[in-house]
């Protein structure tokens, strides 16, 4: 795009050494103020972070400042006297591209001499300079303004909004309200000029509750507010049921050793198959039954199988009656020097089942009666009134079952080692409450975050293990579905985007886990790793947020595309940004420490040069709710309003 044309401002400086496409200049005495005016244009004046221009022929060069000194003509050490006529103020230049009939272009396609004249850049051509030359943007996101120009900065969404960035900062520097305002000027936006929006779905992974907010973001969205609390209830999750009872999820979900347990596990739902049709009672009952028989009846028995009978009954609180002989069952004993079970409580009936009483007032059970009628005997338990009330069995509760069902049969009639799968059913076990408060299973391949285009999964109120495992199961849900929704078309264009947003995301990204297993670890890497290499091209994005950038994947932070990177002082995490990114200079990287609050530099493969923006700050109702606590008002209560 063409600029307005201006009369030249005088040059301010000559060029007097080059260096390949580093330039040393001898800036003249009008070279000092921040800012110059002429003809109503407004000029920056020459520091360190500033774009000037060297002008050769028709080129006018752009290069940045790097450095700036003095040059002392005297050179006379003994003589400490200062004076202005002394001293010489030389600055060191990084060209970067050149402006020709008022179009700027990236890169070398002259160089300087000794000699060219140095001249101040319009606001106007530094704004051309950092933007790439789109200076009109259709619909503009604006977010801020530059530092130090104090230019009106706008995202050039088309070409943000369809690559993976992150946003970087220690806690205070204003992370939070950029990933907020960037996400609440797309949505407003979107919103007032009619946008299809619904082409694509934002789903924000939200650790600390901060987006729930009835305003915040966008009002048009839906939150899922999680709980594992005992004493509050809380959302859900929904799942198809064909991504619920995936054979690999399971088994990396409850850690499942690959040699023993997870062959178990891939083999108990084959056999079940629930993820093909809802499981009804009546099956319930018939695999019941089986066990009993199995647990009782068999040839050879093993009396562990009984205490897996019990913690079966006890899932499905399923309440064997009293009254009813297979009560006296389940209270058995075992007699480990004849093999049989027997009971000790006193009673006055004597069942078909029962064999007989001996003298020693133990009542022996008769595992060698007619199987058709003992199995008629459970059933008619079974179905009687309250026995089984609730049928409507939550997932991990079915899986607990049938888990413990596999391992009956396995113990009656040989093939699994007890010792090596136990601790997978205890861990099953353990597990299973937690996510049955966590997670729905639709009966017809539906789900809950696909309702608005954008949704809030809050994991405010959700234990350690539910963070580590919910985000996962959401990224991997989405992923598949993106890819299957594309694939499923038959065509090359992609007509549908999921974008992921996963606020302090080294609590799922990390690397330096030690409280979880390897094989745990390298799996959730392994997922992530996949989304950010493969995704873009199956329309799927993330957006990351953390303050703790060197705790995550070395693999994921490389191939993100762009950064957003606020105050960090940290060593190792300014060195790991050192070694990721190519795309900052040494002003940008040395600036990242001092950074003010809600200052942040934007570099990446979206943006031409690195560019440093204030954030504007959201209003509260649309902030995220991440402010520090207010002491004045909690600890003088009678405190003058500000």
């Amino acid at each position: 795009m063409k600029t307005a044309k201006m009369d030249p401002l005088p040059s301010v400086g000559i060029v007097t050494e080059i260096k390949g496409t580093y330039v040393t200049a001898r800036m003249f005495e009008n070279t000092n103020n921040l800012t110059y005016y002429r003809n109503g244009v407004t000029y920056r004046g020459v520091g360190t972070g500033e774009y000037i221009g060297i002008q050769r022929g028709p080129y006018k060069l752009v290069g940045k400042v790097l450095h700036e000194y003095l040059e002392d003509t005297q050179k006379d050490s003994n003589d400490q006297e200062f004076s202005k006529n002394r001293f010489i103020r030389e600055v060191d230049i990084s060209i970067i591209g050149a402006f020709r009939q008022s179009k700027f272009t990236f890169g070398i396609s002259i160089f300087p001499q000794i000699f060219s004249e140095i001249v101040l850049l319009s606001s106007e051509e530094s704004l051309q300079i950092l933007t790439g030359n789109t200076l009109v943007i259709p619909f503009p996101l604006c977010i801020g303004k530059t530092v130090p120009e104090g230019l009106k900065y706008s995202l050039d969404w088309p070409h943000i909004f369809n690559t993976h960035f992150a946003i970087f900062g220690n806690t205070g520097s204003g992370k939070s309200n950029t990933l907020a305002k960037i996400y609440s000027e797309l949505f407003n936006t979107a919103a007032k000029n009619n946008w299809a929006i619904t082409n694509s779905k934002f789903i924000f992974i939200d650790f600390n509750g901060e987006y729930t907010g009835d305003e915040s973001l966008t009002s048009i969205k839906k939150t899922i507010k999680l709980n594992t609390s005992s004493a509050s209830k809380g959302d859900k999750i929904k799942l198809p049921r064909s991504e619920f009872w995936d054979i690999e999820m399971l088994s990396v979900l409850f850690s499942a050793t690959q040699q023993t347990q997870e062959p178990f596990l891939r083999t108990t739902l084959n056999y079940f198959n629930p993820g093909e049709s809802q499981v009804t009672k009546k099956e319930i009952i018939n695999y019941i039954t089986t066990a009993f028989c199995q647990v009782f009846q068999n040839n050879v028995q093993d009396p562990r199988t009984l205490n897996l009978l019990k913690v079966i009954l006890n899932d499905l609180q399923i309440k064997i009656p009293e009254s009813s002989e297979l009560s006296i069952w389940l209270k058995a004993s075992w007699n480990s020097k004849n093999s049989t079970y027997f009971s000790n409580i006193n009673i006055k009936y004597k069942g078909l089942f029962l064999s007989f009483i001996r003298q020693d007032k133990k009542i022996y059970f008769n595992n060698m009666v007619n199987k058709s009628e003992f199995r008629g005997l459970i059933k008619k338990t079974l179905n009687q009134k309250d026995v089984i009330v609730d049928t409507d069995w939550q997932p991990l509760t079915l899986l607990s079952v049938f888990v413990h069902l596999q391992m009956i049969y396995k113990l009656t009639y040989g093939g699994a080692q007890f010792d090596f799968i136990v601790p997978l059913l205890s861990r099953i076990e353990a597990k299973s409450k937690m996510f049955n408060k966590l997670i729905e299973v639709s009966n017809d391949d539906s789900d809950n975050l696909s309702e608005q285009y954008c949704t809030i999964i809050s994991l405010r109120n959700v234990n350690k293990d539910a963070k580590a495992t919910i985000p996962l199961l959401i990224a991997r849900y989405l992923y598949k579905l993106q890819k299957k929704s594309l694939l499923g078309e038959g065509e090359d264009e992609i007509t549908k985007t999921t974008n992921l947003v996963i606020d302090e995301a080294h609590n799922i990204l990390s690397v330096n886990r030690n409280r979880e297993g390897d094989k745990w670890r390298d799996y959730r890497l392994d997922v992530f790793e996949e989304i950010i290499k493969e995704g873009r091209k199956f329309g799927f994005f993330l957006t990351i947020a953390s303050q703790r950038p060197a705790d995550i994947s070395a693999t994921i932070v490389s191939q993100m595309h762009n950064f957003i990177i606020h105050r960090l002082v940290n060593e190792v995490d300014l060195n790991m940004l050192g070694n990721t990114l190519n795309s900052l200079d040494s002003v940008s990287k040395s600036a990242i420490p001092s950074l003010a609050p809600g200052s942040a530099i934007f570099t990446g493969t979206s943006f031409p040069l690195p560019v440093m923006v204030h954030i504007d700050q959201l209003d509260k109702r649309h902030a995220p709710s991440s402010d520090n606590a207010n002491l004045e008002k909690l600890w003088l209560p009678h405190a003058p309003k500000k």
